[in-house]
């Protein structure tokens, strides 16, 4: 090939060609980096390599003039901008040798930055034409900006320890290296392996990784520790580290940040046994085997037999349904090993009815086992009623206090005398969603179970008033106790639920030292007879004693309720039916001194079915103002309407002479 710049070729020529091709072929850059698939990269990147010389570019062979010298000048400018003339220019001088030229873009060119590279020929300086163009990448900036790359990321699975069982499952340690600035496809990391914070420049790599355009775009770049290289350098902390070189051979300076890892190749703890769940006799968890524990425990327990291998320096986590507890220190003196279930994990999937499967995996070191065999359990902690904050306590302070009334005295959570020989009422509110088949159960002092009980019915509703009736006999146990405690449990069937206790002050002790009622009119052996003064069917005087007999506690406003009940028999037995009554009387004072009288009227219906040999009992009740109440003795007097001859006295029939 013959380069001259001689003899130009100037303008109106009649020889110069008029036929001058308009497109010449692009320049061919044969140092641009290639695809995967051997075609240039579209951005024209090179080598750094190629940039230690002047960059040798390729024109493809023309239609060589045989009789004028052809011109070429190289066209070297950042991207977009106008045609600009670099180095000298080619003088091809005929006879033109065939074949395509090989031209440079002088290195002093070659600053970094994406430029166009064309070519523009002339004949004897006349009518330039210039060629396609091509793009070329020139690369001169190391990854990240030159500055220093971020260690590299361990898998949080590892928890800081590399673990023989780690290296046994997966085979490998993939380690991701963080994004970092002007990161793209087919980028590579440069990766080392090292027992020492200060790695010698020298240190060896333990390979190298290319990242794609795919890894880049996701934040998905790896690089692969296989477990040879990790076993080769044995247990203890070891550091990794990872240089940065980009698809031109830019290659960082400076190392990345050192990522520290703990190797532990001890072998890990085996044989692990499934979890025991101690349960109750009910076979099941339920809130009372949450306060209590299945046999005293004092809660919710999984028992861990010995496995193999085990050390003080472990943990057991243990993982309940889904939900991981907190680690328990191994105490190798002590087996089986016991966890206790907090309340909040044993709801965390709600109240149920459910079963619950527990597992644990045992923690050596930064290691984990896999996990052991499954344990499964019942658990129902559902109620009757609103549950609260202080679950699974059986004292629910969200639930209403029950009332108690007595039937005559009428205060709130208070029996006095007045209440005596009745029976006591009780009023709850029912408690939140009631669901017909739940149970309310009352409990009164210290009787031995429930007193009282409802069951939830089709329609009832929550704030709805139950009432329950407590009766004498279970009030009559404990008739003087100023705080009596009575309070209610909610049953489901399967859970209880207590609500606060509701002091009643209960008083019935009677006023002692009344005196008995006195019949003035029966004789000295204690009869009512015909010929009594006055007469039977004029009416039976009762006589209340007053103060100034030496009957205690009477005082003007006091009420007396005398009762009257006729009998048969000569001693106050054998009530008959319906021959009774009540007479009351608000004293006065000097009712209340002196004493007073009630005559049982009428005949017919009190008196008059006593006939031989019967009696009439009489006993008063003493109702203090100030809220007393006494009740006296029950004396009885002797009745009998038959005569000799078996005639009977009656008003129409006054058997006695006058005077009696």
């Amino acid at each position: 090939m013959a380069i001259s710049k001689e003899n130009p070729v100037y303008a109106g020529d009649a020889n110069v060609p008029g036929d001058i091709q308009a497109d010449l072929a692009k320049p061919i850059v044969e140092s641009i980096i290639k695809n995967y698939d051997g075609t240039p990269r579209a951005d024209g990147l090179v080598p750094r390599s190629v940039l230690e010389g002047d960059l040798e570019f390729i024109v493809p062979a023309w239609d060589f003039s045989q009789q004028y010298t052809e011109t070429i000048r190289v066209g070297w400018r950042p991207e977009g901008a106008p045609f600009h003339a670099v180095g000298a220019p080619y003088d091809f001088v005929p006879p033109i040798a065939p074949g395509d030229k090989t031209l440079v873009v002088p290195m002093a060119e070659l600053r970094h930055g994406n430029y166009e590279l064309s070519y523009e020929k002339t004949i004897r300086g006349i009518n330039p034409l210039e060629s396609l163009k091509t793009k070329v990448r020139i690369d001169r900036e190391s990854p990240n900006d030159g500055q220093q790359p971020l260690s590299m990321i361990f898998p949080d699975e590892l928890n800081g320890v590399i673990s023989e069982q780690y290296l046994i499952d997966n085979g490998e340690v993939r380690v991701r290296v963080p994004r970092y600035v002007g990161a793209e496809g087919r980028d590579r990391a440069i990766y080392y392996w090292t027992n020492t914070e200060s790695p010698l420049e020298s240190e060896p790599p333990v390979n190298e990784q290319e990242f794609s355009q795919y890894d880049v775009d996701n934040n998905l770049m790896y690089v692969r520790y296989d477990e040879a290289d990790i076993r080769s350098w044995g247990t203890g902390t070891r550091y990794a580290y990872y240089r940065l070189r980009d698809l031109a051979g830019n290659l960082n300076a400076v190392r990345s940040s050192l990522s520290s890892i703990r190797v532990d190749l001890t072998p890990l703890p085996g044989g692990l046994l499934p979890p025991r769940i101690p349960l109750s006799s009910r076979g099941l968890i339920d809130r009372e085997h949450a306060r209590e524990g299945a046999s005293g425990q004092g809660g919710v327990t999984v028992e861990i037999d010995a496995y193999d291998d085990p050390e003080d320096t472990q943990f057991i986590l243990v993982d309940w349904d889904g939900t991981k507890l907190s680690p328990h220190p191994v105490d190798i003196s002590q087996w089986p090993q016991q966890i206790y279930v907090p309340w909040s994990t044993l709801t965390a999937k709600g109240l149920g009815p459910l079963t619950v499967q527990v597992d644990y995996i045992v923690q050596a070191g930064g290691a984990f086992t896999p996990p052991s065999g499954p344990a499964t359990a019942p658990v129902d902690f559902t109620i009757a009623g609103q549950d609260h904050a202080n679950a699974p306590a059986l004292l629910n302070t969200t639930l209403v206090k029950l009332e108690v009334w007595g039937l005559h005295s009428n205060i709130l959570n208070t029996l006095t005398a007045l209440d005596e020989n009745e029976d006591a009422t009780v009023k709850i509110a029912l408690f939140d969603d009631p669901k017909p088949g739940e149970t309310i159960y009352v409990f009164w002092g210290a009787v031995s179970g429930a007193v009282a009980d409802y069951t939830v019915k089709v329609g009832d509703t929550a704030g709805q008033v139950i009432p329950f009736t407590i009766p004498w006999d279970v009030i009559a146990q404990d008739k003087n106790n100023r705080a009596l405690p009575v309070y209610y449990l909610t049953d489901n069937g399967v859970n209880q639920q207590q609500a606060r206790v509701t002091d009643v002050d209960v008083s019935i002790v009677l006023l002692a030292g009344l005196m008995e009622p006195e019949f003035p009119d029966a004789n000295l052996n204690g009869y009512l007879n015909c010929c009594s003064v006055p007469r039977l069917w004029q009416g039976i005087t009762v006589h209340v004693p007053g103060t100034a007999d030496g009957n205690p506690h009477l005082a003007g406003g006091d009420v007396i309720e005398l009762t009257w009940q006729g009998s048969r028999g000569l001693n106050g037995t054998d009530p008959i039916p319906g021959v009774t009554d009540v007479f009351s009387r608000t004293l006065s004072d000097n009712e209340a001194r002196d004493g007073f009288d009630v005559v049982v009227l009428p005949y017919d219906r009190l008196i008059e079915p006593m006939v031989h040999n019967d009696s009439g009992v009489a006993q008063y009740r003493l109702l203090k103002a100030n809220g007393g109440v006494g009740r006296s003795r029950s004396p009885f007097v002797k009745i009998t309407r038959q005569m000799p001859g078996d005639v009977i006295c009656g008003p129409d029939n006054d058997l006695c002479p006058p005077e009696g």
